[in-house]
């Protein structure tokens, strides 16, 4: 700690200035010391009035904050750019690979390859994916209704059982004999 040698007052060790006299501490600087007042000529009844000395604080130099990249931890990956135009599906290419995989065969082969396989482009994976869970969840809505329908009339399904019986004996009597 240091002292001002204007007022004796205590200070920091890097202070540039008194807080409490407001007088500059740098060596390099001239002090600054009120003129003396010059007669005045018309009116010297008239009290000369002088500004007080207002102290001048410099608010402290905040020490430079670390970087995003330096501060992260080690296992957290940092994104430096920003993804690539390429990776995002036009208009005319989500038209394209709807209309494909609505093909039976086909789109089907082209929902597994592009949604559970590793194409580049995340658009066409999410895409992709998001088609063959849509196609899945409307084959489990079919298949519960066809339940549905084969439940609420009950002669569908003995008509069923009834071929499928004799069907059934005639296959081990061929592989028995």
């Amino acid at each position: 700690m240091k002292q001002c040698p204007y007022c004796g007052n205590e200070l920091a060790d890097d202070a540039k200035f008194c807080v409490e006299c407001g007088r500059s501490l740098q060596e390099n600087e001239p002090v600054e010391t009120p003129a003396e007042p010059e007669a005045p000529v018309q009116a010297p009844e008239a009290p000369i009035v002088t500004a007080p000395v207002v102290p001048v604080v410099v608010a402290p130099e905040e020490p430079e904050r670390p970087k995003a990249a330096e501060a992260a931890p080690a296992d957290m990956p940092v994104i430096t750019e920003m993804p690539s135009k390429k990776q995002l599906l036009s208009t005319f290419q989500y038209i394209l690979l709807t209309l494909l995989y609505a093909l039976p065969v086909i789109g089907l082969i082209f929902l597994f390859i592009f949604g559970a396989g590793h194409p580049k482009n995340g658009s066409l994976k999410r895409y992709s994916a998001a088609m063959l869970i849509l196609r899945l969840l409307f084959w489990i809505a079919v298949l519960a209704l066809a339940i549905v329908a084969m439940v609420t009339n009950g002669r569908l399904i003995v008509d069923a059982v009834e071929q499928l019986i004799p069907a059934v004996e005639n296959l081990f009597k061929a592989i028995c004999h």
